[in-house]
């Protein structure tokens, strides 16, 4: 499948150290520089501005998908190409599964890690069989990996659904992982489940 559009995960907040900033434009001029659409959580404020400004200025798509609650304090980028104002968190990651090929995960906080989960998750259960990759900008998630690997090995978690997670500290290595990433033709998660008939 040929990756149109990359939905990209990142913080409301531009963390204490340049390189956030840095890499998010870098990662997101690269994006936008291959004709591939941007899709981002429609924020005016932090990464997520950095990513949606960036796109803009290379030329790039940018749509936003954002809570009516958000939009309401005018927190909705101005100058990106499209805007879906949803009603819940549910129908925001709906949106974002419809209108995404893939996802690319920057820093960010709780909500950039539920957004990582329910896609991960998703993808195990076969509602969507996407790429994920991450970029661990200053090994800014480590401990999320520490902990996904723990959970290997206690038995929690496949080392198939681990092992689908694409991660880089280079961007442009990171996003061509994700568009040549192979995604495996069916999941057999549930019989992996060994659940009785």
């Amino acid at each position: 499948m040929k990756i149109k559009s990359i939905a990209v995960f990142c913080g409301a907040h531009l963390g204490n150290d340049p390189i956030y900033e840095e890499k998010a434009k870098e990662i997101s001029q690269l994006i936008a520089s291959k004709g591939i659409n941007v899709v981002f959580g429609g924020g005016d404020v932090g990464l997520m501005k950095v990513v949606a400004d960036t796109a803009i200025e290379f030329g790039g798509e940018v749509t936003g998908i954002t809570l009516s609650s958000l939009d309401s304090f005018e927190l909705t980028n101005p100058r990106i190409t499209k805007t879906i104002i949803t009603k819940d968190l549910f129908e925001r990651k709906q949106e974002f599964f419809n209108h995404s090929d893939a996802f690319i995960v920057l820093p960010g906080g709780v909500g950039s890690l539920d957004e990582l989960t329910e896609v991960l998750v998703s993808n195990q259960l076969g509602i969507i069989n996407k790429p994920v990759g991450i970029l661990n900008t200053n090994n800014y998630y480590d401990s999320f990996f520490k902990w996904y690997d723990h959970s290997v090995k206690s038995g929690f978690v496949s080392e198939a659904n681990y092992s689908q997670l694409i991660v880089d500290t280079n961007p442009d290595k990171l996003l061509n992982r994700v568009l040549e990433a192979k995604m495996p033709e069916d999941d057999s998660w549930l019989e992996r489940l060994n659940v009785p008939k």
